[in-house]
């Protein structure tokens, strides 16, 4: 792409920063459940575990309002009505999502590719925050991530008469998927089933562009989640049975990988 259409990109993250504050203020809800909360339960069914309540002063946050008929939170990560911190620090929401779609815009040429990616990105940033903040990857993010990069790179096949590249891309979400599975079940909780909804949409977007690039990112999330579990453990952050968030390594390796294949 252009680099207009690469800072027009760059442009939308930091627009968009609001209204992603907001769905990870909603997700990031701990397993003892939110006061003003629906009951919750993690990676559980959807429409589960969201809260609508500032923790300081109990105002409703995300209602649409005349001021703010999109209901998003503002950069600075406050409460708009007492100021008190509800989300992550000021701007960060906002440089990652800005970081994240000029790079995919910069290596993504076609539109409709470069459309499912953007989606799958939006979902994925604010999994990252939430799986950080409270241990968890809702249904209710994970499933429309991964069928909205599903249809839309569909879309792509149809346009372009590559049918034979989605149903590899489609091979590789089951695949991965499956590993996935296999791992939650031999992992004694250490991954969890939102790990493995997650992996069905990052399938999908890193099969894509081939089985090596499906392979490459899952390995790379592997790789980074075990390095980061191994410098905690060396700190003696945690312990060998606590559980770690798993879906920002994930993520940052089918980025990864994507962006070195494309």
């Amino acid at each position: 792409m252009t680099p207009g259409v690469v800072a027009a990109a760059g442009l939308l993250g930091v627009l968009l920063g609001p209204l992603l504050r907001r769905e990870i203020f909603r997700y990031a809800v701990p397993a003892a459940g939110p006061p003003g909360g629906s009951p919750p339960r993690p990676d559980g069914p959807v429409g589960r575990s969201v809260r609508r309540s500032c923790p300081h002063c109990a105002a409703t946050i995300g209602a649409p309002t005349r001021r703010n008929p999109l209901g998003v939170l503002p950069p600075t990560g406050g409460c708009p009505r007492c100021r008190g911190v509800v989300g992550p620090r000021a701007g960060l929401v906002e440089v990652v999502a800005a970081t994240v779609y000029a790079a995919l815009a910069a290596r993504v040429d076609d539109v409709l590719p470069l459309l499912a990616y953007a989606w799958i990105a939006g979902f994925g940033i604010v999994l990252g925050f939430v799986d950080v903040a409270v241990r968890r990857l809702p249904d209710r993010l994970t499933l429309p991530a991964a069928a909205g990069v599903a249809g839309l790179l569909g879309a792509a096949t149809l346009a372009s008469g590559q049918f034979g590249r989605y149903a590899v891309a489609v091979a590789c979400a089951l695949a991965l998927a499956g590993a996935y599975l296999g791992l939650l079940l031999l992992s004694a909780g250490g991954l969890g089933p939102g790990d493995v909804k997650l992996a069905l949409g990052l399938g999908f977007a890193t099969g894509w562009y081939g089985w090596s690039t499906a392979l490459s990112g899952a390995l790379a999330g592997l790789l980074l989640a075990s390095g980061y579990a191994a410098v905690l453990l060396r700190l003696r952050r945690v312990g060998r049975r606590d559980h770690l968030p798993h879906g920002p390594a994930m993520l940052a390796g089918a980025l990864g990988a994507v962006l070195l294949a494309a």
